[in-house]
């Protein structure tokens, strides 16, 4: 089996960057609207070069409620959301090298991979798609990211 040039230099990043001794994982400083939700996680963590996001749903910011319509708006507000957290940490969605994407119905993959397909250009990250009994809010999806984070943002 013939592995992508792009998944090994990924994994020899995480694998570098995980590597080197770092006193304690950083949480990120959430915009405003993440911080009024008051829920018990970090919207991102940075360990050494490495920022895990949190998950992320269809949620309007402003409204903290789904937005309507089902996949399509919702994969899109995903998305936009993950990029938020992503420039509120200074990186961009070139930087991410995984994502998981939690969908209530498998048989949406097709129509979210073309939302994906808008958000992110090949080498795409490297994922993960599996179908899920349930999200929180009814949501429709939820997609978690790494990114490599060679540098701390001020």
């Amino acid at each position: 089996m013939k592995v992508p040039v792009s998944f090994m230099v990924a994994l020899a990043t995480l694998l570098t960057a995980c590597s080197t001794p770092t006193p304690q994982p950083a949480a990120s400083k959430p915009d405003f609207a993440a911080q009024q939700r008051d829920l018990p996680f970090s919207e991102s963590v940075r360990v050494n070069s490495i920022l895990f996001l949190a998950g992320q749903m269809g949620v309007d910011p402003a409204t903290r409620k789904l937005v309507p319509g089902g996949m399509e708006p919702e994969a899109r507000q995903a998305l936009e959301n993950i990029k938020s957290v992503l420039e509120r940490n200074g990186r961009t969605m070139a930087d991410v090298v995984k994502c998981t994407v939690f969908l209530a119905d498998i048989g949406e993959w097709a129509r979210f991979n073309e939302i994906y397909k808008q958000y992110f250009k090949p080498p795409y990250p490297a994922r993960s798609a599996l179908g899920v009994n349930g999200l929180a809010m009814g949501g429709r999806l939820e997609i978690e990211c790494i990114a490599y984070a060679p540098t701390p943002h001020p």
